[in-house]
């Protein structure tokens, strides 16, 4: 037996299909933006973070070497001091010597985490597809569905009722005229309009015989 659609409002479908629609879009602006972020970060670690500590770690090395140089030449301005008198310029170079090591663990880091934005970027960029894969096959083809489904119920709801037959549409217009295949009652009245008596039909009982029979016609 056929399955009997049970539409109750065609609006609701296609209220439904422009709330499917905003999704579908609000979905492709949301991953757009995601592998836009994921790629600004992982060209500011990458790179912009790179440069710039490495721009430091080569101004560190200048200002190691300057401060070995200021260390030297006051050592050799007064060679018989105590070395107690150079402690501003061995603080410089241990300044220097922290900055630079800082500096160099930094591009470390930033190696570090370079690489690990890198494969769960790829992570990433991997369920983004199965996500747009989703959106462009399987909510696409729900949306052409219910677009083909809206035209086709209101093409039904414009299709006149079939008209029938005129020797059948005169009878279904009879006020005695059947309904549901049902023969009409026959009346069970007799000629004179009374109820006739079956029981006073001349019928042989069981007592009765056939001579009995023949003696009452005699």
């Amino acid at each position: 037996m056929a399955e009997q659609a049970n539409v109750r409002s065609i609006d609701s479908i296609a209220v439904f299909r422009a709330a499917l629609i905003n999704y579908i879009e609000s979905i492709r602006a949301t991953t757009s933006e995601a592998k836009s972020h994921v790629l600004r970060m992982q060209h500011w670690v990458g790179e912009t973070q790179k440069l710039e500590w490495t721009r430091r770690k080569k101004k560190c090395n200048e200002q190691l070497a300057n401060a070995r140089s200021d260390l030297e030449r006051a050592k050799i301005a007064r060679p018989d001091a105590h070395p107690s008198m150079f402690s501003d310029q061995v603080r410089g170079v241990e300044r220097a010597k922290q900055a630079l090591a800082h500096s160099e663990n930094k591009l470390v880091a930033i190696a570090r985490w370079s690489r690990e934005l890198e494969r769960e970027g790829m992570l990433f960029q991997g369920s983004l597809q199965r996500l747009s894969r989703v959106v462009d096959g399987d909510l696409e083809r729900c949306t052409a569905w219910m677009a083909a489904l809206i035209e086709h119920l209101n093409a039904y709801l414009k299709t006149p009722p079939p008209k029938l037959p005129k020797a059948e549409a005169a009878e279904m217009n009879q006020p005695g005229a059947r309904r549901g295949g049902t023969e009409p009652t026959r009346s069970t009245k007799g000629d004179d309009g009374n109820e006739p008596d079956f029981e006073s039909s001349q019928t042989p009982t069981a007592d009765e015989g056939p001579d009995d029979q023949v003696g009452s016609n005699d």
